[in-house]
């Protein structure tokens, strides 16, 4: 029987109408070459003779105990009414799809139906079709839906074969795992909690630790905000979206000793920073975002997942400085992860959000925030796919904006480019795609200055060339063999 995670439990019973923790997909589809009639309609009923796999067969319901939820397998779900079509007005941009769906994400799946829904858009310029699917948190994490994904698309036009998002996992093979043990023993289980408690009590006494200035350990959770981001509960969203070079960030990345994930968190900050000076309210010390970090790849379905906190660039420095800070910090979370059970990562998961639920609804929004914004990279692909023989232009994931935050921002590779898919309270943040044409924008400002400190560094001064013999006195010449030394 499929079981539900400590997290998953989180994703189900923290939901409500404000904060729906719904995850989707969009793809938009260029129709193949040639393609006359009806494509929307050939490529669902093309859908239609699939069967619904793991985890999107799995319904809810009651568990053991009254709080707690567990799932059953249904092997005979029927997928279309789950299936929707729509046609959108003429002349629709990619702007006018993100405000359609940001109605349709935010609205509570059903508990007693099936847990996604698949929607399918036309009306797009040159024939382009958009698929929409959405499910809930609770059932899959980003390295689920990327392993289910990468069995629907392939590499070649050519290969038509018949995929629909809702088989999941089924065509996918899990990576192999230990063989299983038998139940563990009462000694083992207590064993287990001890090394949990510990590692909670470590990393806890690594935050103070740096609280009181010794550097070491990840920054303490719950963190003041400026008043722009911060808003209300609501259901309303805004999404937007921006496009970066992929070899532009990889060679800053080279370049500076960082990671790519690194060189994005900058930039997202540098965009962040620019936002909130322009309307007043600029931050006196880092800001800090929330980071999910995936604690295993297990070939399965729920999530195997913990959210920890890292500060971004200190105010006021500039972009390469920036870039130092980002990599100091993230560098410190990988530490830790490193040193740390993930039972106890998880934990101290679970206990963040709880207590930013608990907060939220309270009403106690004058207490600090549990992070600024949640920051997320789970992949993509590396080349140009399709999907049933239409090319995939663009596949972009739309993801929860959870308690107590405003924003949301997913980074995603598709082929020589890195998308960056934002997701907010429209309260907080209602002209969203100007943060994200100010992420774009801050490439080139990280560039430039990567490029001054490299001058700085290995170019302060260029060596003398040695005088020709018999040319200078002997004084210029020594002189100039001092400079060199």
């Amino acid at each position: 029987m499929p079981r539900l995670s400590p997290v998953d439990q989180a994703f189900f019973l923290l939901e409500t109408r404000e904060r729906p923790m719904n995850i989707g997909l969009l793809f938009v589809l260029k129709p193949p070459p040639g393609t006359r009639g009806d494509f929307a309609g050939r490529l669902i009923r093309t859908m239609l003779r699939l069967p619904v796999g793991p985890p999107f067969n799995f319904r809810l319901q009651q568990g053991p105990l009254k709080v707690l939820l567990s799932l059953a397998e249904d092997e005979h779900m029927a997928p279309g009414p789950q299936v929707h079509r729509h046609r959108l007005p003429r002349g629709t941009d990619l702007g006018g799809l993100f405000e359609r769906l940001c109605r349709m994400h935010v609205r509570l799946l059903q508990r007693d139906a099936p847990l996604w829904e698949q929607h399918v858009f036309t009306g797009l310029p040159g024939g382009r079709v958009a698929l929409y699917f959405k499910t809930h948190h609770g059932l899959i994490d980003g390295i689920g839906f990327l392993n289910a994904l990468n069995t629907m698309v392939t590499p070649s036009a050519t290969e038509r074969l018949p995929r629909a998002i809702w088989e999941g996992l089924r065509h996918y093979t899990p990576p192999k795992a230990v063989a299983p043990q038998h139940q563990a023993s009462l000694l083992q289980a207590l064993e287990e909690t001890r090394r949990t408690a510990n590692d909670m009590a470590r990393l806890m006494w690594h935050q103070g630790l740096r609280d009181l200035g010794v550097p070491g350990g990840l920054a303490a959770p719950f963190v003041s905000t400026p008043d722009v981001l911060k808003a209300a509960p609501s259901p309303h969203r805004v999404l937007a979206h921006c496009a970066l070079p992929l070899a532009q960030v990889r060679a800053m990345a080279r370049r500076s000793h960082a990671k790519i994930n690194d060189v994005m968190l900058t930039l997202i900050d540098m965009a962040m920073h620019r936002y909130l000076a322009e309307r007043g309210s600029v931050p006196d010390r880092p800001l800090v975002v929330d980071i999910p970090v995936a604690l295993a790849d297990h070939g399965g379905t729920g999530n195997r997942i913990t959210i920890l906190q890292a500060p971004m660039g200190r105010p006021d420095v500039a972009p390469a400085q920036r870039l130092a800070d980002v990599v100091r910090e993230t560098g410190q979370v990988k530490q830790e992860i490193r040193a740390l059970e993930p039972s106890a990562l998880t934990l101290y998961s679970i206990v963040q959000h709880s207590i930013a639920s608990t907060i939220e609804s309270l009403g106690l929004n004058e207490l600090p925030m549990l992070a600024n914004a949640v920051v997320s990279n789970p992949a993509g692909f590396e080349q140009r796919v399709y999907f049933n023989g239409a090319e995939v232009e663009l596949a972009l994931p739309i993801s929860v904006v959870a308690h107590h935050q405003v924003l949301n921002i997913t980074i995603t590779t598709y082929i020589d480019q890195l998308h960056v898919t934002f997701i907010a309270l429209r309260e907080a943040i209602p002209d969203l795609q100007r943060l994200a044409d100010y992420t774009a924008a801050a490439a080139g400002e990280l560039d430039a200055d990567l490029g001054r400190s490299r001058r700085r560094t290995t170019g302060k001064r260029r060596p003398p060339r040695a005088p020709k013999r018999g040319r200078a006195p002997a004084g210029m010449r020594s002189s100039r063999r001092s400079a060199a030394h």
